[in-house]
């Protein structure tokens, strides 16, 4: 069933958009985010796009280098309710380039010119931007982005490598296609196997970097399986995050980098005690840490397709989809 599902076909073909996305553009972000004059980038986005900022966010504290960068969520920006200072520059995260607090934030005030990472480069935002970073999505069969939201994640740290000079981050970037035509396979076979998990919450966690796989990850548990789901960073993940988890709870590890992480285990078999069923991803253990929220993502969209499916319910075209709509977009 889950190879029938738009959502899986759309994963299936992450490799050639990843290969499509790497072969755009990202020089005239590049430069304006690194001009002089520049002291802080704030890069803002909704649900899967606010995690790409929070992915860039999160890799620009690993590197240490370029100004400094904070990740937003959109609904702060809007109306006029961020206090700008001066030597910001607007980094704007939106596929479709119409997502309303964006758009208000652009109306607003925020400085400009702005940048922005969209797959529509005719859209409001894209239309308006002083620089584009495209995302490929030649297709989305399923109203959860995937091919938009790892194609986000490539170019804005595509776009971060070339700001800081940042060699290994690109070359992690060039061999991630070609890694993630292993993974998607893996992430099928690890979904098969896991028998009829039917958790009534859920609990994701990863480490540094990570974090923003793991975000990612609970959303498209929320999106995809109606289970209601938490991102956390591992420590919140064996601190705070564990402590409502009991028998029919799911706890998500997402492995972020090469190499054991015992704070990861640890966070696990906390989860364990309490009760709840803990799963560990495959996918995130092979690569760059700061790839983790692309690494780890057939994995996530895999369990979640998985439990959906098993619910009876519509991976595909969910039944909040017009109602996020209704709210997402600019009236008009």
């Amino acid at each position: 069933m889950l190879d029938e599902t738009g959502l899986w076909r759309d994963v299936v073909e992450l490799p050639s958009t990843l290969r499509a996305t790497m072969e755009e553009d990202v020089e005239e972000v590049a430069a304006l985010l690194a001009a002089g004059g520049v002291r802080r980038v704030v890069a803002s986005g909704n649900g899967a796009a606010y995690y790409v900022a929070v992915a860039l966010w999160l890799a620009s504290l690993e590197s240490g280098k370029g100004p400094e960068l904070v990740a937003v969520p959109s609904g702060l920006l809007a109306r006029g309710a961020f206090a700008w200072r001066p030597g910001d520059v607007f980094l704007a995260v939106s596929s479709s380039g119409e997502f309303r607090d964006l758009v208000e934030a652009v109306d607003g005030g925020a400085p400009k010119p702005y940048a922005v990472v969209t797959a529509n480069a005719g859209s409001t935002l894209g239309a308006h931007a002083g620089a584009r970073a495209l995302v490929s999505v030649p297709s989305q069969r399923a109203v959860t982005h995937t091919q938009a939201f790892c194609g986000g994640v490539v170019a804005a740290l595509r776009m971060w490598a070339a700001v800081t000079a940042d060699d290994d981050l690109d070359a992690a970037l060039r061999r991630l296609p070609r890694e993630l035509e292993r993974t998607v396979g893996r992430a099928r076979a690890w979904a098969d196997e896991l028998g009829a998990p039917e958790p009534e919450t859920a609990v994701v966690f990863a480490s540094g970097p990570g974090w923003a796989a793991a975000l990612e990850a609970a959303l498209l548990l929320k999106e995809v399986a109606l289970v209601p789901a938490e991102g956390v960073e591992t420590r919140e993940g064996a601190t705070s995050a564990m402590m409502a988890l009991a028998p029919g709870a799911l706890a998500l590890s997402l492995p972020a980098g090469a190499g054991d992480d015992p704070l990861l285990a640890e966070a696990e078999e906390i989860c364990a005690g309490q009760g709840a069923r803990v799963l560990r991803a495959p996918g995130g253990e092979t690569t760059d840490r700061r790839l983790a929220a692309v690494s780890t993502f057939p994995a996530a969209a895999a369990l979640a397709a998985h439990i959906g499916l098993q619910r009876g319910l519509d991976v595909d075209r969910p039944a909040w989809t017009d109602a996020y709509y209704r709210v997402a977009r600019r009236a008009g």
